[in-house]
């Protein structure tokens, strides 16, 4: 294999958001990155609905424009059809080109220094002193590449953590997506179904695009095949998908956050690959960025100090936890009751969230990315909501703050 080699800084596997932001910061700060991507192309195959928030983009930091729409609330449905709809015609969310934020934060760290390989992965790594020899694998061949630091950004079923040895997530949806065309699109809001007879564990979906053409999807926790659901979804709803077209499949895996290792001796996991994504919504993005940037700053001061060790990087998760970890125990527990809750359940919280004291809180203080105080919130303004809690939450003592 020729086009790279040799040693660096820190070799990054896996050219997602988290993988790239983690790049550029580091190569900002003066560090020699090789950055790794699997597929042929940055952004493809896309495995992501393309919903964020403007902070999403903040956090991204990249000049291009991504947004395709914007939307400004969401209609929830209850198995029976009942409507929740929830916006106050502020805009609360953007669609983005997905594969589009994949190629800007990519060039990005190629701006910058990075070292970008297509087609590569990685197979084996060996310790060696202070440091790791990786064994790359492309389509010519195989190379080993020396360097103190291996960042896994390699996705929901991340090869760098089976080979550290760190443990994967405890929970996974399998989730089936589309893009394509309706004939009648509510383009100012997404659409969500629930029930555990349309959607076990998870839920399904429509985000508008704008003319007539949408992102659709439904994910499963439970022993249903996706398609299945999806199938199901369409008969219990034919006025919402009426004319559907379909121009583009995808699947994939959402590895769901739950407390697990993220760092080893000359290791760190970023993303999907550290279960850096949300329980409520399986959102990635902005966590996965949050946690590419954290990774970098811990993995600078490490390699100013010549000390790659698990202790060492351990300041790493401790960030992270700082920055996003209540929320994210939080979600974990909203979702413990979410997977607890019955099709008469649903049917209950969606007249039962109609009121109009707690419709004008969730209009008011709602935010996808930090989900949890709203319903604690919520809690307190409704205490009847307790009665859906049927079994211990994990984080208690944060409901109770």
């Amino acid at each position: 294999m020729t086009g790279f080699g040799g040693y660096y800084d820190a070799v990054v596997a896996g050219a997602g958001p988290a993988g790239s932001a983690a790049a550029r910061h580091l190569v900002q700060s003066g560090a020699r990155v090789l950055l790794l991507e699997e597929h042929r192309k940055v952004g493809s195959p896309v495995h992501c609905s393309g919903l964020v928030t403007p902070r999403t983009l903040e956090e991204a930091n990249v000049e291009t424009d991504l947004v395709l729409h914007k939307v400004s609330g969401a209609r929830i449905y209850s198995p029976s059809g009942n409507e929740l709809t929830l916006g106050d015609g502020r805009t609360r969310a953007l669609v983005i080109d997905r594969a589009g934020l994949d190629q800007a934060l990519a060039s990005a760290a190629q701006r910058y220094g990075a070292h970008l390989e297509l087609g590569a992965k990685v197979t084996a790594i060996e310790s060696k002193g202070t440091g790791l020899h990786v064994i790359v694998e492309r389509h010519s061949g195989t190379s080993t590449v020396t360097t103190k630091l291996l960042i896994g950004a390699d996705g929901a079923h991340s090869r760098v953590a089976r080979l550290a040895g760190l443990d994967g997530p405890k929970e996974r949806v399998i989730g089936l997506g589309a893009e394509g065309t309706l004939s009648n699109v509510d383009e100012e809001h997404v659409q969500v179904f629930v029930g555990r007879s349309l959607a076990p564990g998870w839920f399904g979906w429509t985000i508008p695009l704008g003319n007539g053409r949408v992102r659709l999807g439904l994910g499963t926790s439970g022993h249903w095949k996706p398609v299945d659901g999806l199938k199901r979804l369409m008969e219990a709803f034919p006025e919402h998908f009426k004319g559907w077209v379909p121009s583009q499949w995808t699947g994939g895996t959402i590895p769901l956050w739950s407390r697990r290792q993220t760092v080893a001796d000359n290791i760190m996991l970023v993303g999907d690959a550290a279960g850096q994504v949300k329980p409520t919504s399986g959102g990635g993005i902005y966590p996965g960025l949050v946690g590419g940037r954290l990774a970098a700053q811990t993995a600078i001061q490490a390699l100013s100090k010549s000390d790659l060790s698990r202790k060492s990087l351990a300041n790493y998760p401790r960030a992270w936890g700082k920055a996003l970890g209540y929320e994210f125990q939080k979600g974990a527990d909203l979702r413990s009751v979410y997977t607890s809750l019955n099709d008469g359940d649903f049917e209950r919280l969606v007249r039962l969230f109609g009121n109009k004291r707690l419709l004008r809180l969730i209009n008011r203080e709602g935010d996808i990315d930090f989900p949890g105080g709203m319903f604690q919130r919520l809690t307190k303004l409704a205490p009847i909501l307790w009665m859906f809690v049927r079994g211990p939450l994990r984080y208690a003592s944060l409901w109770k703050q």
